[in-house]
């Protein structure tokens, strides 16, 4: 699976862009009482968080994506539910399996 980031980029890059363009103009006017001010959503943070981590991961291993399509369309590659249950587990509680 190919997964673009870059249209998700751009698009936290023009809130943050917007953002600073904002403040720059709030300070040229601060002698006024109103100003403008732009936050991001914390869905918005949360989506510039993941892409962060996620550009500093490795690189893909493409041999071994490569044998395990093979294997996913042979039929031959199984995996227990109990493991995928203990990993999501462990995923959602920070890492500290019970």
């Amino acid at each position: 699976m190919n997964i673009n980031r870059t249209g998700l980029q751009g698009i936290i890059k023009l809130y943050e862009t917007a953002a600073r363009e904002i403040e720059r103009k709030s300070e040229k006017k601060s002698g006024r009482y109103l100003t403008d001010r732009l936050s991001l959503s914390s869905d918005a943070v949360e989506i510039k968080r993941a892409l962060e981590l996620a550009s500093k991961t490795g690189e893909i291993r493409t041999e071994k994506v490569a044998e395990l399509k093979e294997r996913i369309e042979k039929g031959t590659y199984n995996i227990e539910g109990r493991l995928i249950a203990e990993k999501m587990v462990e995923d959602f509680l920070g890492g500290k399996l019970i």
